[in-house]
């Protein structure tokens, strides 16, 4: 394949993303749930609900991708998401956001490392092994400015839109287009090793699945860094909304805006610059090895983001600090997550590398699972206790996880 045509799929990998991220009610998640009547703390079993979900399909998604086709897996994830904004559209109880968020979830399981292992498979077809960092960087820096896009553009809709429920009704769009720039794939991406489904080689292949991932002490080491740090952070991303909402703003820039619609202009204006800079610090993930080991990297990001989050227990008052230590949470995330990916990808067997990742995305579930509705309750009485106890666990696994490294090289 020429070199046009290799940019131009590595395009369409990044136009994925880009669709993929805008869900323009992401911003404004919690403030909806909490507008339809619900505490942090059912937010937080929505939220344990929606990784429960995710858990329990992770790896079967992961090994259906493997066996029965990768493409054919993102056309039911997105059918999925697609009949999830509708329910929450019409949503207006707990039970009927936790159908939702069931069919979200779903959406969620049959996505995540899918199409991540379509990237390597494509790299690795095309003879591009040494750009997995590289390319992975760029895709997901696609991500990041689609989520920068959809961050400046709910502005609009949520001020003027009747209620914040038509955030997800207008998400139905791109994530159709999605589904259509999916079906543009190579169908030798697809990597479709059977035709029929086989109930006891499809449980078969789970078994052995969960077998590698922890009977290999380096894909377990990896798959548990990146797990914990992931869902520490998918724990507390979405509490800068409540938090920016209880503050008494001091600066109202638009006079024809009250102090509520203020609220959600900052937030949108926040998540837009947080995702753009997250975007650069992605695309030049490759270039912070300069510095180091990526090891040791991403081995001193659990210190750095629990440092941030006690500073932050003792600011939640400042939008500014706010802003700087979530702003700082994700770029250490968009640095983070592709050096993971490609150790992990490396450090794996390419047949196994969607099943890998889906063992990685399904133990973040389970922690986020476990611990989402505890989250939620302890915010409900104390945003700096949160943040307190979080930063402290993290800067907690930074030193266990020092100590048994030195161990291991003694």
């Amino acid at each position: 394949m020429n070199e046009k045509a290799h940019k131009k799929q590595i395009i369409k990998f990044g136009f994925y993303g880009l669709l993929k991220n805008l869900r323009f009610f992401e911003p404004y998640m919690i403030i909806f749930f909490t507008m339809s009547g619900l505490s942090l703390f059912h937010v937080g079993l929505l939220y344990s609900i929606r990784e429960i979900i995710v858990y329990i399909f992770e790896i079967p998604s992961g090994v259906i991708a493997d066996r029965y086709g990768k493409k054919t897996e993102l056309y039911a994830c997105f059918i999925f998401y697609i009949i999830s904004f509708i329910i929450f559209f019409f949503g207006t109880s707990f039970f009927v956001f936790a159908i939702a968020m069931f069919f979200f979830a779903l959406g969620e399981a049959f996505r995540s490392g899918t199409h991540k292992s379509m990237i390597m498979a494509y790299l690795d077809h095309e003879d591009m092994k040494d750009s997995k960092s590289k390319v992975y960087g760029t895709t997901r820096s696609y991500s990041l400015i689609g989520s920068t896009i959809m961050s400046l553009i709910s502005i609009v809709f949520v001020l003027y839109l009747p209620e914040i429920k038509y955030l997800f009704l207008i998400a139905i769009i791109p994530y159709t287009l999605d589904l259509f720039l999916i079906m543009s794939y190579p169908q030798s991406l697809n990597e479709r090793q059977d035709s029929n489904f086989n109930l006891k080689e499809f449980i078969k292949h789970n078994v052995e699945s969960i077998k590698y991932a922890f009977s290999h002490w380096k894909v377990t080491g990896l798959l548990l860094n990146a797990s914990s740090y992931q869902a520490g952070f998918k724990s507390i991303k979405d509490y800068i909304q409540p938090l920016i909402v209880s503050m008494a703003l001091g600066v109202l820039v638009f006079d024809s805006f009250n102090q509520e619609e203020h609220s959600k202009i900052y937030i949108g204006v926040i998540y837009a610059v947080i995702y753009l800079v997250s975007a650069y610090a992605s695309k030049q993930a490759h270039k912070v090895e300069k510095l180091g080991s990526p090891k040791k990297i991403v081995q001193f990001m659990w210190l750095l983001s629990g440092g941030l989050l006690i500073i932050l227990s003792a600011f939640t008052e400042s939008i500014f600090v706010v802003f700087i230590v979530f702003l700082f949470l994700y770029v250490f995330l968009n640095i983070r997550r592709p050096l993971m990916v490609e150790r992990l990808g490396n450090a794996v067997e390419k047949d196994k590398r969607a099943s890998m990742l889906s063992v990685e995305a399904q133990t973040t579930s389970l922690l986020v699972a476990l611990f989402a509705p505890l989250i939620g309750y302890i915010a409900d009485h104390s945003m700096s206790l949160l943040f307190t106890l979080v930063g402290i666990a993290m800067i907690t696994i930074f030193f266990a996880s020092s100590i048994f490294t030195k161990r291991q090289n003694a």
